[in-house]
C-alpha cells in the first residue's frame, strides 16, 4: 500500500533543479510577447477625471492605453461576490463589485485605473509613469469601526452607509440573561490584525489570442483555473466559455489569496484587441498593495461561566473590514467561517453574535490560509485563557471542564455546525503528556524566582474543511457546487493518467492522488500521472482552497480508479469465460477464484483498446469519471502548546519550544501532512509576531515593502514537536479530514496566550497582534506605569 506512506514528492526534483514550469517561464518561451504595467491610483479615494495619455502613446514600444472609462463604455461586467451575506432581516447584502479597471472613482492605493501594453517591461513602465491622471482626492476611511460613523466618508456613494452586511446569530435575550445570573463573565476587546498572504511567486499572468481560431488562452497562477474561467467568460467580458481556455501551471504558493483579480479579465480583454500575448508580473510593493488582505476584525465579547468553571453563554460583537469591494469569497469569510466555528472545540450552551462587514477605503479583503477559523479560535481561545486566570485555574484545567467529550458527538454548535468525529480531551491530555506539562510549570516557577519572564501558552483549536454538500452549500455560495471531478484513464501500455479538476500550489496533488490511484489500480507510483490546472484537459473542478483537496479531489480519484477496475473486471471475465463476481483484483491481476487461472491487468487494458472480442454492452477504452460531493464538512481538531520568554528590557519576544498535536483523518502522506502543518504554524506565528499591513489615517499604505512589512526566518523559530492522534472523518471514503489550515489556527492563540503568561505577573491582561518588540515593551512600561 501506498497511501499512508511517507512517498518523496515527484514534483520536488523538477523545483529543486529549476525545471518548474511556472507561468513567467511559460511567457519567457512565448514569442514577442507584449508587457502590461497598470496605473494605480496614489489616493486611496479619489474622483477620476480625464485620464490623458497622449504623451504616453507617443514614446517607443508602447502598442495600447486601456482605462476605466474604455472598460464601462463597452459594457463590460465585474468580478462577481459569489457569497453575499445577507442582513439579519433578510435584505440582500450591499455588493460594491469591482470593474476591470476603476471607472469614476479609486477606492484603495493600489485600485488599478489603466493599463499600458507595450513591446517591453522598462518601455511600458516608463509610459505608466507619463499616464496623467486627474485626481480629485477626497477624505477616506481605513479603520472597520470608524467606517461605522455617522459622518465617515462613503466608500460606495450609491449605498446610505459603509456597511455591507449585519448579521446576527442565535438568541440575545437568552445569553443575557445566562450572562447575568453568571458566577464569572469574562470581557475582553481585541484586533485580528490585517495581513497578506506574500506567496514566493507574485501574481502573474499571461494572456493570447489566435484571432484564426477564435480562441483565447489565459495562463494564471491561479488555484482555482476552472472558476476563472467561468468568472471572467460570464462575469466580465461576456465571452463564450468553450473558446477560452485557462491553465495554471506550477504555481509558487496561494494561500487561498490566488483566487481571482482584475487584473486577469483585462489581460484578456487586452490580447483579444491586440491579438498577441501579453504578459503581467506584479512586482512585490504592487502584491502588497493589490493583493487580497486578510482578517482585520475588531471584536468586542463576553464569556460566562457558572461557579464549578463551566462556560454558560458567549456573546460577541465583530465589526470586520471587506476594504472597498466585495471580492469573490470575501464576505463569506466573516459572514459565515468565522462565526460557525465561535465555539471552537467547548461545549457553550449559548451563543449570540453580531457580525457587521463594512467596507473601507483599504485593499479588497479575501481567503487567506484558515479564512475565519483562526480569527475565531483566537478569540474563544484567549477569552478562555484570561478566564483561567481570572478564576484562579490552570488553563489546562479550565479547558478540561469545557471541551466536548467523545459521548456527546455529533454535538450540535449553537453557531451552527454539527462536529461528526474526535476525541478532543485525548488531544489535550495527549500533548500535556508529551510537553511534560506539570514539569514545564514548575521550571517557570523556577524561572519567575529568578527575574525571568517566561509563558506557557496552550490552544485548542477546530477547523471546518472540505466544504459540502453542494445542495446546502449552494444556499450560502450562489453559482458553485461544492462537488469535484477526477477521470481517471487508462491507456493500452497499462499505465494511467490521472486528471483533476483540483491545482496544486505546494500541496503535492502529483504525489498524493498518484498514490491513490496506485493502490486502487494495484500500479507502481511510476505508472501515474496526474494532469491538472488546464480546462481544456481536466474535468471541471472548483479549485484547491478550504482544504478540500484531499477529502473531496482525492475521493472523487478513487471513485474513478474503482470504476476503471470495475470496468475491466467484466472484460477479464469475459476473456477468461467466468462471471465478473468470481474475480479478485489483487496484485495487479484479475485472479479467478480458487484457480490459478488470471490476467494481468496490463493485458487487460490492452484488450480494451486493441481487442475485438469485447463482452456485450462493454465500451471499448478503459476510462472512467467520477465526482465526489461530499454529505459534511468535516472537522480536523488539535490542540497547541508555546513556550516564550519575553525580554524585559526590549520587549523582544522568544519562542522557546511549540509543540503541536493534531487529528487529520487518514494520513495518505504523513510527510506531506507534516510539512504542512509545519508551514502552516510557521505562518500562524507570522501574523502573532510581526505581520501586520498598515495603513496610515488618510488610507496610505506604510508597509508596501519588505522593509516594513516583517515576515518570520528561520532564526524566529524553535523545531516543531508535532504528535498524531487521529480519527478516521465519516464523510468521505478515504476518511481523511483537511489539514492546510490546521497550523495558522492554533498557532496565534497559542503564542499570545504563552506571552501574556508571561507577563502576567506584571498584571499586563491583553497585548493586541503583533506582538512586535516595540508593542511588548509598551506594554510592559504601561504595567510598570500601573
Amino acid at each position: 500500500m501506498l497511501v499512508g506512506q511517507s512517498v518523496l514528492r515527484r514534483e520536488d526534483d523538477r523545483f529543486l533543479t529549476g525545471r518548474g514550469r511556472f507561468v513567467d517561464d511559460v511567457a519567457a518561451r512565448t514569442p514577442a510577447p507584449l508587457y502590461a504595467v497598470f496605473v494605480r491610483s496614489p489616493h486611496a479615494h479619489a474622483a477620476i477625471g480625464a485620464i490623458d495619455g497622449t504623451r504616453a502613446a507617443a514614446m517607443p514600444g508602447v502598442r495600447a492605453i486601456l482605462t476605466g472609462a474604455d472598460w464601462a463604455r463597452e459594457g463590460l461586467g465585474r468580478l462577481p461576490c459569489v457569497a453575499g451575506i445577507p442582513f439579519a432581516d433578510g435584505r440582500p447584502m450591499n455588493q460594491a463589485l469591482r470593474a476591470g479597471l476603476a471607472p469614476g472613482v479609486a477606492r484603495y492605493v493600489g485600485d488599478p485605473v489603466a493599463v499600458v501594453i507595450a513591446e517591453t517591461w522598462p518601455e511600458a513602465a516608463a509610459a505608466a509613469e507619463a499616464v496623467a491622471v486627474d485626481y480629485r482626492a477626497m477624505p477616506a476611511v481605513v479603520a472597520p469601526g470608524a467606517a461605522l460613523a455617522a459622518d465617515a466618508p462613503l466608500v460606495h456613494a450609491e449605498f446610505a452607509a459603509n456597511l455591507a452586511f449585519d448579521k446576527t446569530v442565535g438568541d440575545a435575550a437568552a445569553v443575557e440573561a445566562a450572562l447575568a445570573r453568571a458566577a464569572h463573565v469574562e470581557t475582553l476587546d481585541l484586533v485580528n490584525n490585517r495581513i497578506t498572504a506574500n506567496a514566493i511567486e507574485p501574481r502573474t499572468y499571461l494572456a493570447d489570442h489566435e484571432a484564426f481560431a477564435g480562441r483565447t488562452t489565459l495562463w494564471t497562477a491561479s488555484q482555482t483555473p476552472h472558476l476563472v474561467r467561468r468568472w471572467i467568460a460570464a462575469h466580465s467580458l461576456g465571452i463564450p466559455e468553450h473558446t477560452f481556455r485557462v491553465v495554471a501551471p506550477d504555481v509558487g504558493g496561494g494561500f487561498g489569496m490566488k483566487s481571482h483579480y482584475p487584473e486577469e479579465p483585462v489581460l484578456v480583454w487586452a490580447a483579444r484587441k491586440l491579438a498577441a500575448p501579453i504578459r503581467w508580473t506584479a512586482t512585490r510593493s504592487e502584491s502588497l498593495a493589490s493583493d487580497s488582505h486578510a482578517r482585520d476584525h475588531a471584536s468586542a465579547a463576553r464569556l460566562g461561566f457558572d461557579a464549578a468553571g463551566r462556560i454558560v453563554a458567549l456573546d460577541v460583537r465583530t465589526i470586520g473590514g471587506i476594504g472597498a469591494y466585495a471580492t469573490t469569497f470575501g464576505p463569506l469569510i466573516l459572514g459565515a467561517a468565522y462565526v460557525n466555528l465561535l465555539s471552537g472545540l467547548y461545549a457553550i450552551p449559548l451563543i449570540h453574535a453580531r457580525i457587521r462587514g463594512v467596507y473601507t477605503h483599504t485593499a479588497p479583503i479575501g481567503p487567506y490560509r484558515g479564512a475565519g477559523r483562526p480569527e475565531a479560535i483566537y478569540l474563544i481561545e484567549r477569552l478562555i485563557e484570561n478566564a483561567a486566570r481570572a478564576l484562579g485555574l490552570d488553563p489546562a484545567e479550565l479547558r478540561r471542564r469545557n471541551l466536548i467529550p467523545p459521548a456527546a458527538l455529533p454535538y450540535r454548535s449553537p453557531a451552527g455546525p454539527t462536529y461528526a468525529d474526535g476525541d478532543y480531551p485525548r488531544l489535550l491530555e495527549a500533548l500535556l503528556e508529551r510537553a511534560g506539562y506539570d514539569g514545564l510549570r514548575a521550571w517557570q516557577r523556577a524561572r519567575r524566582a529568578a527575574g525571568e519572564l517566561v509563558g506557557i501558552g496552550l490552544a485548542c483549536y477546530l477547523d471546518r474543511a472540505g466544504v459540502g454538500p453542494s445542495r446546502s452549500g449552494s444556499k450560502v455560495i450562489g453559482e458553485f457546487g461544492s462537488w469535484d471531478a477526477a477521470s481517471v484513464r487508462v491507456h493500452p501500455s497499462g499505465k494511467a493518467t490521472v486528471l483533476t479538476g483540483h491545482h496544486s500550489h505546494g500541496q503535492s496533488h502529483e504525489t498524493v492522488f498518484a498514490q491513490i490511484a496506485a493502490d486502487r489500480l494495484q500500479l507502481p507510483l511510476a505508472a501515474i500521472d496526474v494532469v491538472q490546472g488546464d480546462t481544456d484537459r481536466t474535468p471541471f473542478g472548483n479549485g484547491t482552497w478550504g482544504s478540500r483537496s484531499a477529502t473531496i479531489g482525492g475521493s472523487a480519484v478513487k471513485l474513478a480508479a474503482d470504476r476503471v477496475v470495475e470496468k475491466g473486471r467484466a472484460l477479464a471475465a469475459h476473456i477468461l469465460e467466468c462471471a465478473p463476481a468470481d474475480l479478485d483484483f489483487r496484485g495487479g491481476r484479475y485472479v479467478v477464484t480458487g484457480t490459478d487461472r488470471a490476467i494481468e491487468f496490463a493485458l487487460v487494458a490492452k484488450a480494451a483498446h486493441h481487442g475485438g472480442d469485447y463482452p456485450d454492452g462493454f465500451e471499448p477504452g478503459l476510462e472512467a469519471t467520477a465526482a465526489y460531493d461530499p454529505p459534511a464538512f468535516n472537522f480536523p481538531a488539535g490542540v497547541q502548546l508555546c513556550v516564550v520568554s519575553v525580554d524585559r528590557d526590549t520587549g523582544a519576544v522568544r519562542i522557546l519550544d511549540h509543540l503541536a498535536i493534531d487529528d487529520v483523518g487518514n494520513r495518505l502522506n504523513p510527510m506531506v501532512v507534516a510539512g504542512q502543518i509545519q508551514g502552516g504554524i510557521v505562518q500562524g506565528l507570522g501574523q502573532a509576531l510581526c505581520e501586520q499591513i498598515v495603513y496610515d489615517a488618510a488610507g496610505q499604505l506604510v508597509t508596501g515593502s519588505f522593509m516594513d512589512y516583517a515576515m518570520p526566518r528561520a532564526d524566529d523559530l524553535p523545531a516543531f514537536t508535532l504528535i498524531e492522534a487521529d480519527t478516521r472523518a465519516a464523510s468521505n471514503p478515504l476518511g481523511v479530514k483537511g489539514i492546510g489550515e490546521s497550523g495558522p489556527i492554533g498557532a496565534p492563540p497559542a503564542l499570545v496566550n504563552a506571552v501574556v503568561d508571561a507577563l502576567a505577573p506584571l498584571g499586563v491582561r491583553h497585548i493586541d497582534m503583533p506582538l512586535t518588540p516595540e508593542r511588548v515593551w509598551r506594554a510592559i512600561q504601561a504595567a510598570r506605569a500601573d
